[in-house]
């Protein structure tokens, strides 16, 4: 972060474990527990049986995995009874199923609710009931209920009033109340074995391949095991509601926007969330049991149990969800509970800069505690941003050497290429596929500016004295050039600063490359090197300017080149942000007139890069067919015409007028633009262009030979075909401009 030119105040930093966060820890746990928005449960939890500890929701990552589809007989418990037949993907927890269910509204089933089935795996009578959370379009439409080993099933046998026997420890191994062959299996073992033991009574109809969506957890990818657990839980949909709210009144805006529906989709659907821990990391939780199972919560541990008195009192063991601190970071390391200075001042917050990963795990928790304890949104905009891939789009991976390193980066190309680099990569709502050469593309921008400077400071001395920047001088005195650039400058500052403030950063970088390479140094500085009059003012308020606007993306040289201008203000950062007065010098006559003559510029480059004159010779144009307006504005900006198309002299061609005996010819419009050259130049060119049009020709009439041959057309493979029929455009593509070239040589 300093190597890359971040600014926080790096003297006040916060650790989760310092002690006035775990004071504030504390106390919002201590008062939600009062509230009763904290309380202790047996619920179905998700275990991980390598890490021995609970799991919220949000931190369980899913991945499908290959595995098998089993399909089971239950039959009739009484005579006459339906048999059923379900799908499950876990048979070892059928030890567990209390209940068998079928959607109300399958009329398959509609009978069968209310009868008896066996289960088949310590067989026991069960009833079969009827629920809509049933997808009868899965497996057969028949659903085992084991509430004890699935969350789905855990909310039916709650609204069924249920039993919830256990068959899978903690270890993950089946524990005794099984059939004792499988006692002190592992759960995938007995997996196996349970399949064998359906089969041999008969009971396993079929099985076949199936992708089963495996949760992992996030720190090991251990399968998580969903077990009953005596924990401690948030009740969240007191705490949802306020953010929910915020999010659907706009007090809270995510960009890309399509975040939003998002973080309210799960805010929607929230369930309490486990807050305890078994593991030796985070803040211990600030509950004292005594003898009698008595809930003490305090800030501070009591003297005496406050239900029985009993003195003799032990500590919670467990620790809590280390998200839990890190949903009051927004408040908690500006001193809450005290009101203290940093809180009135800072809080809330404006932005969140995040990754859509922690849309639930953070922003939304965040918000929920910061609308409970503050009664305020603790930032008003959440900007998620892209994931960096590989070339390949590919998450970038160390094992495969394809991660990147920025420091790495900053050794090779330097702080400020990296950085825009990134960002002009960095396309709203589209991760983002790296690529190192923007890097060194920044590089070279880089020193095109630090060249610019340079030849500012040393063909206007006055502008190396420092001070205050110089006053514009009057419009009236403004050339051609010079209204163009400031109309150009204000159109980039307005651009930028909407980019910036929609967080659109490679819009931002694209508009500065284009307008710092293209316009400033490419056009006015060329024109500038005959020092105008106007010239020293206008660039000693453009290049300041144009720093400022770049400062956000390029820091550490923009700071550096602003300093060797005039500016006002110890430092960049500190200065007036441009472009506030900047719509006064919108000119869209100049655009228009320079746009116009930029073409009869990039026309007369065109026909010199082809006889491939030395830039420093300058030569004569001839113009024909032109409309008084482009012979108006030639001739008016004839300075400009020397410097940028290198043309000593633009001549008109009239009526009646004789073309140059040899000349190369570029179409501008309706007017045709002729460069004099030599007629030695002119046989070579020739000559090389007709061998070129020959071979073109003998390439084309074999490929439109082939084309038509049956024979081609029914053996070779459609994609072939199509592929040679691509390449007969593009030969005609390439005839039709060597003839058109060679047209233009006479």
């Amino acid at each position: 972060f300093r190597s890359l030119g971040f600014g926080p105040d790096w003297q006040r930093d916060r650790f989760t474990m310092d002690e006035r966060l775990s004071a504030a820890v504390v106390k919002v746990f201590v008062q939600l527990y009062r509230e009763g928005l904290i309380y202790r449960g047996k619920r179905l939890i998700n275990w991980c049986p390598r890490c021995l500890s609970t799991l919220a929701d949000t931190e369980v990552e899913h991945e499908e995995r290959a595995g098998q589809l089993y399909f089971v007989r239950y039959r009739a418990a009484r005579s006459g009874g339906p048999d059923l037949v379900i799908a499950t993907t876990r048979p070892e927890t059928i030890f567990a199923d209390v209940a068998v269910a079928v959607h109300p509204q399958d009329e398959r089933y509609r009978s069968a609710a209310g009868a008896l089935v066996m289960r088949p795996l310590l067989p026991e009578a069960i009833p079969v009931i009827a629920d809509a959370a049933v997808d009868p379009q899965f497996g057969t439409g028949v659903l085992k209920v084991t509430p004890a080993h699935d969350q789905a099933d855990y909310e039916i046998g709650q609204r069924h009033h249920l039993g919830a026997p256990s068959v899978i420890g903690f270890d993950a191994k089946m524990t005794a109340a099984v059939e004792p062959q499988f006692a002190g299996l592992d759960r995938f073992t007995a997996r196996e074995k349970a399949a064998a033991l359906l089969a041999e009574r008969g009971l396993l109809v079929r099985h076949e391949p199936h992708t089963v969506n495996v949760g992992l957890c996030y720190r090991c990818e251990t399968p998580v095991e969903p077990l009953l657990s005596l924990q401690w839980f948030v009740k969240t949909k007191p705490l949802a509601g306020p953010a929910l709210e915020a999010s659907q009144q706009g007090r809270l805006r995510f960009v890309p926007a399509r975040y939003q529906r998002t973080y309210e989709d799960w805010l929607e659907r929230i369930r309490d969330w486990n807050i305890s821990r078994q593991i030796w990391w985070g803040h211990r939780l600030p509950v004292w049991y005594c003898a009698n199972d008595h809930v003490n919560a305090a800030e501070t541990a009591p003297p005496a149990c406050s239900v029985c008195g009993n003195e003799e009192l032990h500590q919670d063991e467990d620790t809590l969800d280390t998200w839990f601190s890190s949903a009051l970071w927004p408040f908690s390391i500006l001193g809450w509970p005290q009101k203290t200075v940093e809180l009135r001042v800072w809080y809330p917050t404006q932005v969140l800069v995040t990754a859509r990963e922690i849309i639930f795990n953070w922003v939304a928790r965040m918000v929920m505690m910061g609308l409970h304890f503050t009664g305020q949104v603790p930032f008003s905009t959440v900007f998620v941003t892209p994931l960096i891939l590989d070339e390949q789009g590919s998450k970038m991976s160390k094992s495969l050497g394809t991660a990147l390193d920025p420091l790495e980066l900053i050794a090779q190309f330097g702080a400020d290429a990296t950085r825009f680099g990134i960002v002009s990569q960095m396309h709203t709502g589209q991760d983002v596929r790296f690529s190192v050469a923007k890097c060194d593309d920044a590089r070279k921008f880089c020193n095109k500016l630090w060249q610019a400077t340079r030849f500012a400071l040393h063909t206007f001395p006055e502008l190396a004295r420092g001070g205050a920047p110089p006053a514009l001088p009057a419009r009236e005195t403004w050339t051609l050039s010079d209204r163009f650039i400031m109309d150009a400058l204000a159109q980039s500052a307005s651009a930028v600063s909407d980019a910036l403030a929609a967080f659109r950063f490679a819009a931002a970088a694209q508009t500065l490359y284009a307008f710092i390479w293209n316009q400033l140094c490419d056009v006015y500085i060329e024109v500038a090197k005959d020092r105008g009059p106007t010239r020293a003012s206008l660039l000693g308020h453009i290049l300041p300017a144009t720093l400022q606007l770049l400062h956000p993306l390029m820091p550490f040289i923009s700071e550096e080149l602003w300093q060797r201008l005039p500016h006002e203000g110890r430092r960049i950062g500190s200065s007036r942000w441009p472009g506030q007065d900047g719509a006064g010098h919108l000119d869209a006559q100049a655009r228009a007139d320079m746009e116009r003559l930029l073409h009869f510029v990039e026309t007369v480059r065109a026909l010199r890069a082809i006889s491939k004159l030395p830039y420093r010779e300058m030569r004569d144009v001839v113009v024909a067919g032109a409309d008084q307006a482009l012979l108006s504005l030639l001739e008016r900006e004839a300075d400009v015409v020397r410097a940028l198309a290198r043309a000593q002299r633009v001549r008109s061609l009239a009526n009646g007028q004789a073309r140059p005996a040899h000349a190369l010819s570029g179409r501008l419009g309706t007017a045709e633009v002729l460069l004099p050259v030599d007629q030695d130049f002119v046989d070579k060119e020739r000559a090389n262009i007709t061998k070129q049009v020959q071979s073109l020709n003998a390439d084309l009439s074999a490929l439109e030979r082939k084309l038509h041959s049956g024979g081609f057309l029914q053996k070779a493979p459609p994609e072939i075909v199509e592929k040679e029929r691509v390449r007969l455009r593009e030969l005609e593509e390439t005839l039709a401009a060597k003839r058109q070239r060679l047209e233009s040589l006479g």
